[in-house]
């Protein structure tokens, strides 16, 4: 069996949350980093995209914002993303990697 792309993951996480958390939905969302080509990347650079940011942000009442880096199995951070990380967490955000289903549940049911 192959393993599961990052795409592929990062929907099937938030199609749970979306339909297990109704009260939550669009505190959860990707953050569209993943630019067609050059040109386009350079248009989203200059609109404010930043190299390394996590996939997903979680907003929570009361309660730092989650950041989180969808990975597969095998995948690693790239360096832009372990800086992003620090800065993320600098300003008290939390940020987990999630490289199953089953653990973006545990860590959404720990948040809760």
């Amino acid at each position: 069996m192959s393993e599961i792309t990052e795409s592929r993951l990062q929907a099937e996480c938030f199609q749970y949350h979306w339909n297990t958390y109704p009260n939550e939905r669009r505190k959860l969302f990707m953050v569209h980093n993943s630019p067609r080509n050059a040109i386009d990347g350079n248009r989203l650079k200059a609109q404010g995209m930043v190299a390394g940011v996590s996939d997903m942000l979680l907003l929570r009442n009361d309660k730092p914002p989650l950041c989180i880096e969808i990975k597969t199995a095998t995948g690693t951070q790239q360096r832009n993303q372990k800086e992003w990380q620090q800065v993320a967490e600098s300003t008290g955000a939390n940020y987990v990697i999630v490289r199953s289903l089953d653990e973006f549940k545990d860590i959404i049911k720990r948040c809760q």
